[in-house]
């Protein structure tokens, strides 16, 4: 009995240390990528709005001439890195990865932030352990839980998440299960992370909803928005999929972001609404009923404009067009049962937003959580309900850990070799 104490004290008061110290990083991360992104943006505004995607991809291409492993979402790098040994995130890639981060959405790509993040805080992580005041105190098992947690900190701040955060990131390694021995100190990470965005950013949850107390009566329609959101986040993914082929497949790889950014910069001509995170129109749609001819197009264009921007190797994340993708399909819903509940509008549109997470990403219980979070406890029920239908839909389809990895691993060797080259000649 002494030494399960000694051991549990051991452990408790090692991952505090740590999971705070790691959190704190992924914390100001979170708040270096949003100021980041705001000020790209800014920049943006001086350029017309089509053009401002092509940019984007020129700059970034540029970048990757610096560091390749840069590109891309980001998440099946995290993914690779945390289940492979000795695969750090370098933590040069911190700096690379917000800049281009920066540039694809600031520069108005759509795309969202959490796969960059995950990889922000996983480099930041890594330099963590390399402080060789800290060496000494961390074995190879540590190094991932340590990638965990810088993730986690970063993932709970950006999406004002302090719970879910932690949640995610461990949740999106495993398909069919959650490591207690990787959750604990990864919620410990997140909600430091959330404390320090909340000390220097705003901290007010990400999306604000109308009164409102769900019915049980309206379980049926918020059943419907889940199924509707997920069959069009399968949709998503095929797109996507189909496009980061499409892509494989065309040479000169150090341009495909100035292709991405093209034919992005065309969809914006006549869909500006699809630019960007998209997180101002999630919240028109939360607090109003769109027409179903808006929404369709809304859906087309983000799912196109997303899987063009992404999948041509810009530095953007999937969340959170899945949010604008499940919000459109909740607001569908909405549209079409037209009764003016400005509260049960919102509740269809947070259903579609859980559901869809759930099932591009394979997230049910983060999914859930982190819309309620979001939003607040009071749309608990249509957000569990979207996130288990989500999941019951998407399970069997993946979007990360399948593809990435490969192309990472080709640029790690291709850079070994060079190093290798120079040792040589020296």
């Amino acid at each position: 009995m002494i030494r399960i104490f000694q051991y549990v004290g051991e452990y408790m008061t090692k991952w505090l240390i740590v999971a705070t110290l790691v959190g704190i990083g992924g914390g100001l991360s979170a708040v270096a990528l949003s100021y980041a992104i705001n000020f790209v943006t800014e920049i943006s505004y001086y350029v017309p709005l089509w053009i401002a995607p092509v940019i984007g991809g020129i700059l970034v291409s540029i970048l990757y001439l610096k560091d390749p492993r840069a590109a891309g979402f980001g998440t099946d790098k995290y993914i690779y890195s945390v289940n492979k040994k000795n695969k750090p995130l370098p933590f040069r890639m911190l700096f690379s990865k917000i800049i281009a981060t920066a540039i694809t959405i600031g520069f108005q790509g759509s795309g969202g932030v959490e796969g960059p993040m995950l990889v922000i805080g996983g480099s930041i992580a890594n330099g963590i352990r390399k402080i060789k005041r800290f060496k000494a105190y961390f074995h190879e098992e540590d190094r991932r839980i340590l990638a965990i947690c810088g993730a986690a900190g970063a993932i709970g701040a950006i999406f004002r998440s302090p719970l879910g955060g932690g949640i995610f990131v461990v949740e999106i390694l495993y398909r069919s299960s959650l490591h207690y021995s990787d959750l604990f100190p990864a919620m410990l990470s997140s909600t430091m992370g959330f404390v320090i965005y909340s000390m220097i950013a705003h901290a007010t949850p990400l999306f604000s909803i109308p009164n409102y107390l769900p019915n049980a009566m309206n379980v049926p329609v918020f059943i419907l928005a889940g199924i509707l959101a997920g069959i069009v986040s399968m949709l998503f993914m095929t797109a996507f999929k189909y496009v980061q082929n499409i892509f494989e497949d065309i040479p000169l790889k150090k341009i495909h972001p100035i292709i991405g950014g093209m034919v992005t910069g065309l969809i914006l001509i006549a869909l500006p609404d699809v630019a960007g995170t998209g997180t101002g129109v999630i919240q028109e749609m939360i607090d109003g009923v769109f027409p179903i001819e808006l929404l369709i197009l809304l859906l087309a264009g983000k799912i196109i404009a997303t899987s063009f921007t992404v999948g041509s190797g810009g530095s953007a994340g999937l969340v959170i067009p899945a949010l604008f993708i499940g919000a459109a399909s909740g607001n569908v819903i909405a549209a079409l049962l037209g009764n003016g509940d400005a509260g049960l509008s919102a509740s269809l549109v947070i259903t579609g937003m859980a559901a869809s997470l759930a099932s591009i990403a394979n997230v049910p219980i983060a999914a859930a959580i982190m819309l309620v979070e979001m939003v607040g406890l009071k749309l608990g029920v249509p957000a569990t309900l979207g996130s288990i239908i989500g999941y019951a839909i998407g399970h069997s389809k993946v979007i990360y850990g399948v593809t990435s990895p490969d192309h990472w691993q080709a640029e790690e060797m291709k850079e070994w070799r060079k190093n290798d080259l120079n040792k040589k000649d020296h």
